[in-house]
């Protein structure tokens, strides 16, 4: 009994930080524009912020690097076993950022948002905009995102096995 107290405070304890930490007051990113900060398309990233009430997106463009990518390692000068050994012993691959380059774009009012489903990781789980705030809260990305029209119209979270 003492032991499911404990764990029921943590877990109230977590919850109320992560609140907490979602209500602090930030800066809110100025809007770049689209075209000059990111281009049509789809691209890998981390999103590092939402502000809600202008429903921008802040995203830092990251590289997927397959440990079979010999030709990219090489050209980006990396030493498997020095810069990047944990990530392809685990895992083979690693998320590169060679640069902190965050940009800002809108989410489209209608973008079709999906996390990996737990059940299924190869079928993407739809999901509305209050799950995906919430879930962003506690994974940062990776995400792909397709950019048309100046506007971010889908948000996919990249399966990392």
């Amino acid at each position: 009994m003492k032991l499911l107290k404990k764990t029921s405070m943590a877990i109230l304890v977590m919850l109320t930080v992560i609140v907490l930490s979602a209500c602090a007051e930030k800066e809110t990113p100025k809007e770049a524009t689209p075209k000059e900060s990111m281009s049509a398309g789809e691209k890998l990233v981390n999103i590092m912020n939402y502000e809600l009430s202008t429903k921008l997106l802040t995203l830092d463009e990251v590289e997927w690097i397959d440990e079979s990518d010999t030709d990219r390692i090489k050209e980006l000068g990396l030493d498997v076993e020095k810069d990047l050994p944990t990530s392809f012993a685990v895992t083979g691959f690693a998320i590169y950022n060679e640069t902190m380059e965050e940009v800002s774009i809108k989410l489209a009012d209608d973008a079709e948002l999906f996390l990996v489903n737990q059940e299924n990781p190869l079928e993407p789980r739809a999901v509305d905009e209050k799950e995906f705030i919430t879930y962003l809260l506690g994974v940062k990305g990776p995400y792909n995102v397709t950019v048309k029209d100046d506007e971010v119209v889908r948000v996919e979270e990249k399966y990392m096995p």
